[in-house]
């Protein structure tokens, strides 16, 4: 349980205490569920008040749509190399699929909590990898080393083929298929993304 510091510096801190609210959250969400899971349980783990909760998130969805985007951000960032030059259709999509692998947790939160998340709030998740993946091809198209096309499509659609591929493999009954799963996304996304040949 999340153990505030009692200096009055540290209570008046409004950040920490959204901190704490977000650890919290991911902590009970993860063991109890989205329904069986109060605001009241959320804010006494985290050590704070429930008006606090309610100030910084509006409600337990308003909460747990953030825990979505964290969610989203930190899987953007473990796919993505920090050298976008080093970017590759295999470093992408092993990074994600590593990401899922270390995360179970997450992903079982997610999945299950994400029928009291708007269309809005999903498509918000998708759209913090889905820019960093744009923002990349971008930069690839520039070098030649993709094909020239739409690149926010393409970024969707990319995000589309690993995110399936994660899914499935997370359903299917043996998970010793997870190369199977990694190299037929990395197959999709080199189809997908291979230069035009130029005709002589």
């Amino acid at each position: 349980m999340p153990n505030p510091d009692s200096g009055t510096a540290y209570r008046r801190n409004p950040e920490q205490k959204r901190l704490l609210l977000l650890a919290a959250a991911e902590e009970l969400f993860g063991q109890n569920g989205f329904e069986a899971t109060s605001t009241a349980q959320i804010a006494s783990h985290a050590g704070v008040s429930e008006g606090i909760l309610f100030h910084h998130f509006g409600s337990k969805k308003g909460l747990f749509a953030q825990l979505g985007e964290q969610f989203a951000l930190a899987a953007a960032a473990a796919s993505m190399p920090e050298d976008h030059s080093q970017m590759t259709e295999e470093s992408v999509v092993r990074g994600a699929f590593a990401f899922a692998q270390s995360n179970p947790a997450l992903y079982d939160m997610m999945n299950k909590g994400a029928g009291e998340l708007t269309y809005a709030d999903i498509q918000a998740q998708s759209d913090v990898v889905v820019a960093a993946i744009e923002k990349n091809l971008t930069q690839a198209m520039r070098r030649g080393d993709v094909r020239q096309g739409d690149p926010k499509i393409m970024a969707q659609l990319q995000f589309a083929v690993v995110d399936a591929a994660i899914n499935a493999w997370r359903n299917d009954p043996n998970p010793l298929r997870k190369e199977n799963y990694i190299q037929e996304a990395i197959n999709c996304m080199r189809a997908m993304l291979a230069p035009t040949a130029k005709k002589t």
